[in-house]
């Protein structure tokens, strides 16, 4: 066919992963000092294929002037095409590191990132971690400076779409660390058989749960990075389920 006359034919539909889809919704709060600003990022469009995602920041009561500011975002997903290290925007492998540690998730990955950019394989890991770059105003494009608000920075951002079970497993992590240093300190026997009677009792008594299966709910966090800017502004946000189906496409 005449790709003129029907592009439907030929073109290519995004892929989604899990919450990560075009038109999918979170909503939440950005945190900078003792201030908290309600948030909603609306997903555009997303191509893991090319590690891109893009969307729109929408934060209300940053500035007076501005009471409602909605930006548009471009995204690097990392993984084998966008490492962790940013090399740009005044960002310093050691501020990389600092920055994407503080993301649980990330400590479960961390040791297969590769030199010289720290990349890691494409494959699904129940988290994804991108850079976002807000790129200008909506819907005026041509305002990129506003008083009060700096589009100078990026977030280092992470949506994990099972926190619940990367806390238990951050949690038993730790909790294998301090046996380790319990075997070392000849302390563990003693207190292994408590914990273990302990244990016991407590499956014994616990009545098994009928409460139907709940899906986890995804969420988005993430850290404003900027050389002249309060350190660790911190997005807290949730993924918001569709309650009709759509088709989003960008183009």
């Amino acid at each position: 066919p005449d790709p003129l006359a029907d592009i439907t034919r030929i073109r290519v539909r995004s892929r989604a992963n899990h919450c990560l889809y075009p038109g999918a919704t979170f909503e939440g709060t950005q945190k900078s000092g003792r201030n908290n600003y309600d948030v909603t990022v609306t997903i555009v469009d997303v191509d893991f294929a090319t590690s891109f995602l893009c969307g729109y920041l929408y934060i209300r009561g940053l500035t007076d002037d501005w009471p409602e500011l909605t930006t548009y975002f471009d995204a690097e997903i990392i993984g084998s095409r966008h490492g962790f290290l940013t090399q740009n925007w005044g960002a310093s492998e050691n501020e990389d590191l600092v920055h994407w540690s503080r993301f649980p998730a990330f400590r479960h990955i961390k040791h297969e990132a590769k030199r010289p950019r720290l990349t890691i394989d494409d494959r699904d890991r129940g988290a994804v971690f991108m850079r976002w770059k807000e790129k200008f105003l909506v819907p005026d494009h041509r305002v990129h400076d506003i008083n009060g608000a700096s589009f100078a920075g990026f977030y280092y951002v992470c949506v994990d779409f099972n926190p619940a079970a990367t806390a238990s497993a951050n949690a038993a992590a730790a909790c294998d660390l301090a046996e380790e240093e319990e075997q070392r300190s000849g302390r563990k026997q003693h207190r292994t058989r408590r914990a273990s009677s302990a244990r016991q009792t407590s499956t014994a008594r616990r009545p098994a749960s009928l409460a139907p299966y709940t899906a986890p709910v995804a969420a988005m966090s993430g850290f404003y990075y900027h050389q002249n800017s309060e350190p660790y502004q911190q997005l807290s946000l949730t993924h918001v389920p569709d309650s009709s189906s759509s088709s989003f496409e960008f183009r």
